[in-house]
């Protein structure tokens, strides 16, 4: 706020230090309602925390919220540098034998003719697909031959290159994509001239697999559909010497993702226990007891109808201080010998306790949600106090300058009497038999 005061020039009246100290009281209101602010503010951002720590809550609950979840496999290949393997949910447990015969490739053919620049068009046709080229005064070599190919529009079935061997220039095509039903044709005017063979060797075909005696065959050398479930990476045949494939429940990520569960509900529970202690930010508010009610009241509830009904039951431990821990060895156990159970005891789809969870965090921050409620009111309140703060701030303005104005008018009066009260001094002073 402004201040017009340059008192006391007269009188030696402190009219600064006057209005100033009024004016502290004054504003004592706006301070109130500045402190309101940055209360509303740290409660604001209180709840951020909050909502992005539900948020990694509602993630780590996904990873065992539902039944597929559960369904992870792990494979193992007895010789990686035959093939690889991964598994997806709708795999199934077993051992199979695999014999890599013959690995996919793609066609490459060359120019065997004799070419003297000749001129004329070229097309080529793969699985269907077809470009066409062509040569002119502009092209009519090896080498622009082949930039004529490689820039044809619409050419994603070859790639033609030139080699230069001892011999002379050879132009050669390659495929784009491997498997037998992708071979080279080639037609034109000079596709008799420039003789297009197939390399020895290097026709197109299929990739072959024998899985416990069924041939299954594959455009690529990535396998889908043998197994179900099971993708196969192969990389050199085994003709003879066949490998074995092992496919087995991935007990590992299932363990990872139960002390996953653990970690998120102790990193959820401390934030809410930071952000509602004495002296915290969210003390005493009726949305972080709420939300506390119902992940204590879905952690209280057993899961019923289901072969086991607490967490406890699968090593899940809760400490001294609320925190939960893992028993790892009880864990083992309970999926050894009840592996659905343990699925069913998370995931069910109505008493499972990551099921819950997952739907509890879900409507809490949901749109419209209780927390998207709650800042709402929040920021509507801030919107409210700031108005109120520039009103009160105008009227401070006001005040001060009336306070400046009124005691710059005592400072000049206080002058003025001053002035007058030493003139009479002075006048008093000569009258005859005044003392001296």
């Amino acid at each position: 706020m402004a201040g017009l005061s340059v008192g006391g020039i007269g009188s030696g009246l402190d009219v600064k230090g006057i209005v100033s100290q009024l004016m502290a009281l004054e504003r004592r209101p706006l301070d109130r309602l500045e402190q309101t602010e940055r209360d509303l503010n740290s409660k604001l951002s209180a709840f951020g925390k909050l909502k992005s720590s539900l948020s990694t809550f509602q993630d780590a609950m996904s990873g065992l919220s539902s039944l597929d979840k559960f369904k992870t496999y792990e494979s193992t290949s007895s010789d990686d540098t035959v093939f690889t393997a991964k598994a997806d949910g709708t795999a199934a447990g077993g051992t199979f034998s695999v014999e890599v015969t013959q690995l996919a490739q793609a066609e490459k053919a060359h120019a065997a003719g004799t070419y003297a620049g000749e001129m004329g068009d070229l097309t080529f046709d793969v699985n269907g697909q077809s470009i066409t080229v062509t040569i002119d005064a502009t092209n009519n070599t090896l080498e622009g031959i082949r930039g004529a190919i490689n820039s044809a529009t619409g050419n994603n079935i070859i790639t033609a290159t030139t080699i230069n061997g001892d011999a002379g220039t050879e132009l050669v095509l390659t495929g784009n994509e491997s498997g037998a039903g992708n071979s080279i044709t080639a037609s034109g005017s000079l596709a008799a001239t420039l003789g297009f063979t197939t390399m020895p060797g290097q026709a197109a075909q299929d990739a072959k697999v024998d899985i416990d005696g069924f041939t299954v065959s594959s455009s690529t050398n990535t396998v889908t559909n043998g197994i179900t479930g099971i993708t196969l990476d192969i990389s050199k045949t085994n003709v003879g010497a066949p490998e074995t494939l092992t496919v087995a429940r991935d007990l590992g990520a299932v363990k990872e993702s139960v002390q996953g569960f653990a970690d998120a509900y102790n990193s959820l529970r401390s934030t809410i226990r930071d952000l509602g202690k004495k002296g915290g930010e969210l003390q005493g508010d009726g949305g972080l007891l709420s939300i506390e009610r119902q992940i204590q009241g879905i952690f209280n509830k057993s899961a019923v109808g289901l072969s086991l009904g607490n967490l406890s039951d699968v090593g899940i431990k809760t400490g001294s201080d609320g925190s939960l821990s893992v028993d790892t060895a009880k864990l083992d156990t309970a999926l050894a010998s009840d592996f659905s159970g343990v699925a069913e005891l998370f995931a069910n789809n109505d008493q499972g306790y990551a099921y819950r969870f997952e739907a509890m965090a879900g409507t809490v921050l949901q749109t419209d949600g209780l927390l998207d409620s709650r800042q709402d009111a929040i920021n509507n309140n801030i919107s409210s106090v700031k108005d109120r703060q520039d009103g009160f701030t105008y009227r401070l303005e006001l005040i001060e300058k009336r306070f400046n104005t009124q005691f710059g008018a005592l400072d000049s009066l206080v002058a003025s009497m001053s002035a007058t009260g030493d003139f009479l001094s002075g006048q008093l002073a000569n009258l005859p038999g005044s003392s001296r």
